[in-house]
Formats: C-alpha cells, structure tokens, sequence
C-alpha cells in the first residue's frame, strides 16, 4: 500500500507550537442570496417567462402577418380606410363607426364587433344579431355586427329594402348569388334531389363554396345572380325555404324540400320552435350537417383592426426579447448556485 502523504505545513507548524489561524466562511455576495432565495421557483419563474413572451411574439406576428382578408371593408372614401374581413377568422374587436362626413349610404351606424361564436342565427330573417337588434320587426337602421349587409328577399320584406340592388355596387362582399351545394354517392349517402343553396355575397359564398369542397366533398360548380323577380325560378330560391341564418341574416342555408310555413310571420326574435320542423332528408343527413358545420366555423367576418405602427411592434419584441433572455438567464443562474 502506498505511504501516507502527511501535510507539510501541518507537520511544521506542529513542530514549531504554532496553532493554524481558524478559518472562516466566505461573506456570500447579494447575488448569491438572492439566488438562494428563489431558487424553488425557478422552474415556475422560466416557463412563465417562456409563455409570456411566446404570447407577445406570437400575437405581433399574427398581428402583421395575418392571413390574407378575403375580401375588404371599405367605409370611408376621404382617406380609403378598410378593414378585413377573412374566412375562419375570430373575428371579435372594437367596433367602428361609419363617419358621416362621407357619401356612405349608412352613416353613422357600427360594424365590427361580432364574435365567430354569435355567428349562428335561427330560421327567422333578421335573427343573429349580437346587438343592435332593437325592433323585432324590421331590420332597418340596424348596425352591422359583422361587416356585411343583411340579405335582400324583395318586397322590402322586414324592411329590407334600403340593402336593395341599387347598392350591389358597394356592397361589402359583392352582388348576391345563389349557390347550389351538393356530392355524390361515393362519399355520403344522399338522395337524388338532396342539393342545398348558399344565399350570401358573391366573395363568400364564392369562400364557402372552397371549403365545402375541401372540406365536405362538395361538387364544384358557379353561383347564379340572385333575382327574385325575372331570374330563372329553377336557380332562384324563396325565403321559406332557409334551414339557417348566420352572421346577423347576411348569409343563409337553404334547401328547396323545405317549407318554414312561418318564415314571413314572424318577429325577428323567432326561434326555431317557432319554424315549421325540417324534412327528414335534412334532419339525418350528414352531408347537411357537415355543411353546417363548416359555415359556422368559417364564413367570412370582419377582422380586430390592424396594428398600425411598425415602430410599436419592433419595440414590443426587442423589449420582451430581451425580458425573456434576461429571466432565463437569471433562473438557470438560480439552479446552477445549487452545485457551488
């Protein structure tokens, strides 16, 4: 076995009498303290730091580059102020009011602020609104919760005159089309005569349309111009034949098999006890209920306003970049202190 090494300075200083000068603890510094201190919470501290910032750069980005509008808003023509209104969006937001120093034919009156999940309405026209909604039996002078016009059946049905053709030139969304919705037999088990409508604006139905075909195996086919009065009664369709309303009455489902006895006797208010029941064919179908599900979740609505100022964004991600590079830094130091 190798000799014992003994400790030369321990040797002489006993050989002399001299006793070693006691030794004390380093003085820990405020860093160190602090360290100590919060170690237990580091884990909580980085990954709510983690979050927080990932939420900030994450909404800033989405900010600026969201996905391309479907189509835009514009409601001034002093400096062509605009907001967007996309497909599948959450919609949601400040709402905004038209100014009346421009030749709008609705000055005054809100949009915006509708939420994707107000969307639904029943099979009463005029129903869906978030607000606004204040007389029952017209929908006349009424805002725009969601960006778009309410529809036009003729007739000035529920005072629906004042969103006549006439205005189709600046009607948000474009002319009102009726398009025709059905699939084969390959995917769903339907009948012959089982072919829904989309009722809305050219650019969303045109939007819906897409998505119906991705995602519910729809036959692609053209809408027809919306005319009640010399269009082809084959193409056209009638107000008693819509299965629902969304987006504050401005788009609607409907499916010639159906008769709502109802459909123009109504307050605005009327909820779908007050409708005549759906056929059968409707009830059990898939397809229809896989085409009502889609139209929920994604028909075009307006957008939160955009972020305008570039320098404001630049800043929130340098400044929280920063935060966040600077509370890691300080935890792992928290966790590193445990095996000084």
């Amino acid at each position: 076995r190798p000799p014992t090494t003994q400790n030369p300075n321990k040797s002489v200083s006993s050989s002399l009498g001299i006793q070693p000068s006691p030794s004390f603890p380093p003085i820990p510094s405020i860093s160190s303290i602090l360290r100590k201190m919060l170690m237990p919470f580091w884990r909580t501290t980085t990954a709510t730091a983690v979050l927080l910032y990932l939420s900030l750069f994450t909404s800033l980005v989405n900010a600026k580059f969201s996905t391309p509008p479907t189509f835009q808003l514009v409601y001034t023509l002093n400096e062509f102020d605009v907001r967007n209104i996309s497909s599948w969006s959450g919609g949601d937001g400040p709402r905004t009011t038209i100014p009346n120093n421009t030749a709008h034919p609705f000055p005054g009156r809100e949009f915006g602020g509708g939420k994707r999940s107000q969307m639904r309405g029943t099979r009463a026209f005029g129903s869906g609104y978030p607000y606004g909604a204040n007389d029952p039996n017209t929908i006349a002078g009424r805002p725009f919760p969601f960006g778009t016009w309410p529809l036009w059946w003729g007739n000035n049905t529920k005072g629906s005159d004042e969103y006549g053709p006439e205005l189709d030139g600046i009607r948000p969304g474009g002319q009102l089309v009726v398009h025709p919705v059905s699939t084969t037999l390959e995917f769903y088990n339907v009948s012959a005569d089982e072919t829904y409508y989309l009722f809305a604006d050219r650019e969303s139905s045109f939007a819906m349309m897409t998505s119906l075909v991705a995602g519910c195996h729809a036959i692609s086919v053209w809408p027809v111009v919306y005319d009640p009065v010399n269009g082809n009664e084959t193409q056209q369709i009638k107000i008693e034949n819509v299965l629902q309303y969304y987006r504050a009455s401005s788009f609607a489902l409907a499916y010639k098999g159906y008769n709502n006895t109802f459909a123009l006797n109504t307050t605005t208010e009327a909820g779908y006890d007050q409708s005549s029941p759906l056929p059968e064919v409707v009830r059990y179908s898939d397809f229809y209920k896989c085409i009502d599900r889609v139209l929920a979740d994604g028909i075009p609505i307006v957008d939160r306003p955009k972020m305008k100022s570039k320098a404001g964004m630049i800043a929130g991600i340098v400044i929280g970049s920063v935060a966040f590079i600077f509370l890691v830094w300080f935890c792992f130091g928290c966790r590193d202190s445990r095996y000084r």
